[in-house]
């Protein structure tokens, strides 16, 4: 009995010692368009390009009001543990206003080359907030198998200590085609 208790803290200590959080990623850049759309307003729109090739578009993703944007960060996890996937791609548009406004993209770059975007996640930084939505994957600490998850986390010293789950995505390889989104409706 003392034999399977310790293997099994070793284990759940094995699972934080590589669970993984999202790296700065220098291998991506976002070009600003802006566009007329049908009732011919201007619309602006974020395309996210490789950076060693930057004719290849992996994907874009609208823009409320670029004047506002006080920066844009870009991350990655590579080997999320997601059967299929080579990494997942984080693009925060960070918007100043009042208050801090941090919109989200998620990317999910399978091992065949394909990109599939996530639903945007909004998260509004006011007064010290602590808690933020964000999508958890495999690798990650609070991360499922073959489960990505959406949910709401509370941070304490930037560690999680709480989560809150909302929906759950269950992953059964890239079985979502190459169109290169899940849900398309902004």
């Amino acid at each position: 009995m003392k034999n399977l208790i310790l293997i099994f803290v070793l284990l759940l200590g094995f699972q934080y010692l590589t669970a993984q959080e999202f790296t700065p990623s220098k291998d991506y850049f976002i070009s600003l368009q802006s566009t007329l759309a049908e009732d011919e307003l201007e619309q602006q729109q974020a395309v996210l390009n490789l950076k060693d090739d930057a004719s290849k578009e992996i994907t874009y993703f609208p823009i409320a009001h670029s004047e506002a944007i006080a920066s844009i960060e870009i991350s990655t996890i590579e080997n999320p543990n997601l059967k299929g996937v080579k990494k997942i791609l984080k693009v925060d548009i960070i918007y100043l206003e009042y208050c801090k406004y941090i919109i989200s993209n998620y990317i999910i770059e399978t091992e065949n080359g394909a990109f599939i975007n996530l639903p945007m996640l909004t998260n509004e930084v006011c007064n010290d907030s602590k808690s933020e939505f964000v999508y958890l994957f495999p690798s990650q600490e609070f991360g499922k198998d073959n489960t990505i998850i959406t949910a709401q986390i509370t941070l304490e010293n930037s560690q999680i200590t709480m989560v809150d789950t909302e929906d759950t995505l269950i992953w059964n390889d890239d079985s979502y085609g190459t169109s290169g989104y899940i849900y398309q409706d902004f």
